[in-house]
């Protein structure tokens, strides 16, 4: 423990925020050397998790019972669990990527692979994306593209952007009034 207050800066380079002006790391800072091992490196994981659970929050909304509730914070922890059983043992970050995809489509269907690719591409860990072949390498390749399947263009609920079609009563983190330009709540449809 290092004894700091809630607000103190803890041991991680960044805050968790979907915000890139606060945390700007992508896969991409794995190949400067800058970051320490484990919590510095770690912490691009998990801004890429948290990416991932803001945008299934924005999509299916916030149950605050953690065990039987039926929100995207619900099913993002799933996901991650189940994820987890499905990787390969020394999992890269793509592997551990691409577990949660496989989870998803377990588990839904693949309802959400848009929206997890997404949330993933946002931090360099798109379709393109290279892992260097092992999970102790650090030299990474990131990409911040779709799969074909996704398009290369939105709307993806949860990318922090407004985007023509998105109805803001169902992706409400990107069509919030004040939020994201042009958006206009209460009309249903974020322009």
């Amino acid at each position: 423990s290092v004894f700091e207050p809630v607000t103190g800066p803890g041991i991680r380079p960044y805050p968790y925020t979907t915000d890139m002006s606060v945390n700007p790391l992508t896969y991409g800072d794995l190949t400067t050397n800058t970051l320490t091992i484990p919590h510095g490196v770690g912490t691009v994981w998990a801004t890429a998790v948290w990416e991932m659970y803001w945008a299934l929050v924005g999509q299916y909304g916030f149950d605050a019972d953690l065990y039987a509730g039926t929100g995207g914070n619900n099913l993002a922890i799933q996901l991650v669990v189940d994820g987890m059983k499905l990787q390969p043992c020394n999992p890269t970050f793509l592997d551990a990527r691409d577990a949660i995809l496989a989870a998803d489509v377990a588990n839904n269907g693949g309802a959400n692979e848009c929206l997890i690719w997404a949330a993933f591409a946002k931090r360099g860990m798109g379709f393109g994306a290279q892992d260097g072949g092992t999970s102790s390498t650090l030299n990474v390749t990131e990409a911040f593209d779709l799969p074909p399947q996704c398009g290369t263009t939105g709307p993806i609920c949860g990318n922090g952007t407004c985007e023509t079609g998105e109805d803001c009563s169902t992706c409400s983190a990107d069509c919030a009034s004040g939020t994201a330009p042009g958006a206009v709540c209460g009309n249903n449809v974020c322009e």
